[in-house]
């Protein structure tokens, strides 16, 4: 089977989610349908096809990526060229879209239900998967010379990854929601923010029950920046946001040229996942073969012990069974003959008890001329 004719199955389409499915889509992967949230919290839009579900449609690197209704849809859109991305239960899309490849990329650092049976290839991004128990395979995620790994045989669980350091700043670089609500900023990607700068601003969604229970008043909490450097990445302005999510990733140097581009981690993740892809469906695909082959033998030997007959052979076998009947008829006509042997047999058999008749006269002729000659 060629690589087009595998249905993918991608939950999330985050950065690490995108990279995989931008790189399976270039290797000949193309019926790709991708899991978002209705409101998705991705960082570095420019680089990540969730922000399909609230633009209708959007490029990373070329390839397109469309918002999709239904599966129904979803089929159009890959028979189009594009990607589809829908914010559609999991549960149903597997019964109805039956994908052969399940790959698990929300990044939720911890197993939600994960299932090897869930789909003939099952394949997660760390953490929190322990590879052939919750899946087939894991893929290293954390930066690293490991990076990209493929997860095979081990039951370890991956580790945290703290943000990547760039001039000395890791945790820094990254901006977290301090409070549940509703995230709202007026700042871009690829703007440049001071340290101490506010970015946006969470605003808490209080109800009748959270005031009856004493929650501080303050609605608004500002966010701001800790470093001084160019915005990475930033989320979506109006998108619910929970205490810790990423909110910015700023990059201190300053550099713009990367930001519309995937990163080195994502596409050595990407092509662990395309490696690791590739062993699981030559697993799987020499297993099929065996039992159709045996049964394409079963077919030909029967093919070979029964010939299909010629048209020459079969107008040979008229012929002989037209002699055959017409022997017989001759041989039905000639019974009679056998009729006079038995004729023959039966006077045969009168004149053989005629004889012994005669046998008592003959004794009395000797009697007699014993008598005569005794007198």
């Amino acid at each position: 089977m060629k690589p087009s004719d595998y249905r993918v199955l991608i939950r999330g389409a985050g950065e690490l989610a995108s990279g995989t499915a931008h790189h399976l889509y270039t290797q000949g992967f193309q019926n790709i349908l991708m899991l978002e949230r209705r409101y998705p919290k991705a960082v570095r839009r420019q680089v990540c096809f969730s922000e399909a579900i609230l633009d209708g449609a959007t490029k990373v690197q070329g390839v397109l990526g469309r918002y999709v209704r239904n599966v129904e849809e979803a089929e159009v859109a890959n028979e189009a060229g594009a990607i589809a991305i829908a914010a559609l239960d999991l549960d149903e899309v597997l019964h109805s879209w039956q994908p052969k490849i399940f790959i698990e990329a929300a990044m939720l650092r911890k197993n939600w239900g994960l299932k090897r049976e869930i789909a003939p290839v099952v394949i997660a991004l760390g953490p929190g998967y322990v590879a052939r128990k919750d899946c087939d395979a894991v893929v290293e995620t954390v930066r690293g010379p490991q990076v990209g790994a493929i997860l095979e045989d081990t039951g370890e669980r991956l580790r945290d990854e703290p943000p990547a350091e760039i001039m000395g700043y890791g945790g820094e670089r990254a901006v977290k929601a301090v409070r549940d609500g509703i995230f709202f900023t007026q700042h871009r990607i690829g703007g440049t923010v001071d340290r101490g700068e506010r970015i946006g601003t969470v605003v808490s969604v209080y109800g009748v029950e959270d005031f009856r229970q004493g929650v501080p008043v303050d609605a608004s909490y500002p966010v701001t920046a800790r470093i001084s450097g160019v915005m990475r990445g930033l989320l979506r302005d109006g998108v619910p946001v929970k205490q810790g999510d990423r909110i910015a990733d700023i990059d201190p140097r300053g550099n713009t040229d990367d930001l519309d581009h995937i990163s080195d981690k994502s596409r050595r993740v990407a092509e662990g996942v395309h490696e690791a892809l590739l062993g699981l469906i030559a697993e799987m695909e020499r297993r099929r073969p065996k039992t159709r082959k045996k049964a394409s033998a079963k077919k030909t030997s029967k093919k070979k012990s029964k010939p299909a007959p010629a048209p020459r052979a079969k107008a040979r076998a008229k012929t002989a069974s037209a002699k055959k009947s017409s022997t017989k008829k001759t041989a039905a006509t000639k019974k009679p003959a056998p009729k006079k042997s038995a004729t023959k047999k039966t006077a045969t058999k009168a004149k053989a008890k005629s004889k012994p008749a005669a046998k008592p006269a003959a004794k009395a002729k000797t009697r007699s001329t014993r008598r005569s000659t005794k007198s």
